[in-house]
């Protein structure tokens, strides 16, 4: 069965406790991956935690002399070590954005996770050691020779770092540059130099700060006039109450005015004259009485 033989190969692994130390040369660009199996020599890394450094005899023989620092490494199911958590085994920490170790996928995302302590122990598989101090011989394939670096910095600040320039120095002259050819072609690729003082960013920035400038006067002078403006209207508007109360105190001052008589009197209306009344024509009932009358005659 596959896992069964995976298992095996893990745990013979475990029995002989086979350390790997990645031993990086920054002066050189060189790097190389040492096997220990012998606990006598891995234990000296027992109990020292990142930035710590040992002395490279420890090692092999080969390697007196020399001065390790120890940089990092990996446990055996390959959780990283982070600098800062003091401890020999794993732990699970409450990780933000800007934490090692974690890649937020959202902003402001917070994870618990997984991550190896910063003391060395016997469950480690891989410790990142950097020569600090060179010894006396060389080593093969770490100081026997310098690899050139395939790309350098950018910034034009980093460049000068690099290359111990001053500020007067031309930075474009020490771009690390590489050929890449293509068919017949070659072709020279440099990276962009960023944050590069040049005179048409000088020209730039004193264009800018002259448009500043023109915009701070136009705005100060825009002020100015709007309040000398606001003043007039304030003023004006406090002349003309003054006017409008004036006038009122004068009117409530002055006496009161007889009325004047008129020089003829206007006649009264005549009376309109009453009509004559009718004759009331006669009854009818009073005609039917005389009518007996006559005939008992």
């Amino acid at each position: 069965c596959v896992c069964s033989t995976t298992e095996s190969a893990i745990n013979k692994s475990w029995a002989k406790n086979i350390m790997k130390f990645n031993i990086s040369n920054s002066s050189t660009g060189q790097q190389k991956t040492l096997e220990i199996d012998d606990e006598k020599r891995v234990r000296v890394f027992y109990d020292r935690k990142m930035g710590d450094e040992v002395d490279g005899h420890f090692l092999g023989e080969e390697y007196s002399g020399y001065v390790f620092k120890i940089k990092g490494g990996n446990d055996k199911q390959g959780f990283p070590m982070k600098n800062g958590v003091f401890a020999n085994h794993r732990v699970r920490v409450l990780l933000k954005p800007g934490n090692k170790c974690f890649r937020p996928r959202r902003d402001g995302e917070r994870k618990r996770k997984s991550i190896r302590g910063c003391i060395c122990g016997p469950d480690l598989a891989v410790i990142s050691l950097t020569i600090v101090k060179k010894g006396d011989k060389d080593i093969v394939g770490i100081t026997d020779e310098e690899k050139p670096r395939r790309r350098g910095p950018k910034r034009a600040n980093n460049i000068r770092k690099v290359f111990g320039l001053t500020k007067e120095d031309d930075v474009r002259k020490f771009v690390v540059k590489r050929e890449v050819v293509k068919g017949d072609k070659t072709y020279i690729k440099r990276p962009r130099i960023q944050r590069l003082i040049t005179d048409k960013r000088l020209r730039r920035k004193r264009l800018l700060k002259k448009f500043k400038k023109e915009r701070f006067e136009a705005s100060k002078h825009a002020k100015e006039t709007y309040e000398k403006l606001l003043s007039k209207y304030i003023k004006e508007k406090k002349a003309k109450k003054a006017v409008e109360k004036k006038k009122k105190e004068e009117t409530a001052k002055a006496p009161a005015k007889p009325a004047v008589a008129d020089s003829a009197p206007t006649p009264a209306p005549a009376a309109e004259p009453k009509k004559a009344n009718k004759p009331k024509p006669a009854k009818k009932n009073a005609k039917k009485a005389a009518k007996p009358e006559e005939a008992k005659k």
